[in-house]
């Protein structure tokens, strides 16, 4: 007996595993045959991925790019307000105590005698805003990144292998701006479209910049802030996505880029181009390729910032938070001009 997909228990629903699992969490005998995959580049037990390109050269290049000293923020407002998807309960934010308690006479709170302040607490997923998904977040065929086992991660452990907290003191390189509604010749992408591989070469081409290993990819569609400009938010939902093709990644392997970042839901386009796929590309990134992915980044005052500098390169410091068995993380990401 199982659950379904209502998260009613079921006859039939779940059928025990036919494999085996060794003593580090892999599943014996498992091969990937998809290719290009990354499983054992940076040997069996590796749960950093792609992040692996960022060296210290890498990171010491990068930040000659800091020059002006203008720094911008790529996150959007952590609030009840964003783009969360619905499978996720949006931000809640509350307060233990605050000032005004304190100014109503009240001693809800109050930590000692004569003390005033404010204490207060969220409550979130932690992909519900700007975020990075990581390498225990996606699973096919039981198996996540590097053939460690899905059951791995625990509902109340967390993720004993791929946790975000491997890469706490990585995400910061070199960062580059695709910006494809530029590219293209349009205000924003339009939704349900896929962008091929071939097109982020070209307007790598036309905006005059090189992808390297190690970069840290971010790409504009205009589509969260078109979220933002709704009056009717269910258009948004019921609209799709712009994103990702498949074919995207030969092109993203071979460039070796370091982690990716897109200003939509989802990284790929929706609907799928798959027919009744579910988020195909993502297993493809995240779980073949080891690579972690940004979604829900706010890219509108970076676009303006590299009009304005020349350039659409950039030192990127995004490193998540330190969430223990996590399988993602919000975050700040700040780039540096």
């Amino acid at each position: 007996m199982g659950r379904n997909a209502q998260g009613e228990y079921a006859e039939g629903a779940w059928e025990p595993p036919v494999f085996s699992v060794d003593r580090n969490g892999k599943i014996i005998g498992y091969e990937n045959t998809n290719t290009p995959n990354n499983w054992g580049r940076w040997g069996t037990d590796d749960q950093r991925g792609t992040a692996n390109f960022i060296t210290p050269d890498v990171v010491a290049a990068a930040a000659s790019l800091i020059r002006s000293g203008t720094t911008v923020s790529l996150a959007i407002p952590l609030d009840a307000t964003g783009p969360v998807h619905p499978s996720r309960p949006n931000v809640v934010h509350l307060f233990g105590y605050s000032g005004a308690d304190y100014a109503a006479g009240t001693e809800l709170g109050r930590v000692a005698p004569g003390f005033q302040g404010a204490d207060d607490y969220i409550f979130m997923p932690l992909q519900g805003s700007t975020q990075w998904d990581g390498l225990a977040h996606v699973y096919s065929d039981d198996a996540m990144y590097n053939g460690f086992w899905m059951g791995n991660v625990e509902g109340f452990a967390g993720a004993k292998k791929c946790a975000i907290s491997n890469l706490k003191t990585s995400l910061t390189s070199r960062g580059v701006l695709l910006d494809i509604p530029r590219f293209l010749g349009v205000d924003r992408c339009t939704p349900g479209v896929p962008i091929t591989g071939e097109q982020l070469e070209q307007c790598a081409q036309d905006q005059q910049v090189e992808i390297r290993s190690g970069d840290i990819l971010v790409l504009r569609t205009g589509h969260v802030p078109w979220f933002y400009s709704l009056a009717d938010k269910s258009q948004f939902w019921a609209a799709g996505a712009p994103g990702l093709a498949m074919d995207t990644v030969d092109w993203i392997h071979e460039k070796e880029i370091a982690a990716l970042a897109v200003d939509n839901i989802a990284v790929e386009v929706e609907p799928s181009e798959k027919p009744g796929g579910v988020y195909p590309l993502h297993a493809r990134l995240i779980r073949d390729l080891g690579l972690t992915l940004g979604e829900v980044w706010w890219l509108e005052d970076l676009a303006a910032a590299c009009e304005a500098e020349g350039r659409q390169e950039f030192f990127l410091t995004a490193s998540p938070l330190n969430v223990t068995g996590g399988a993602g993380t919000p975050v700040n990401p700040i780039a540096i001009f």
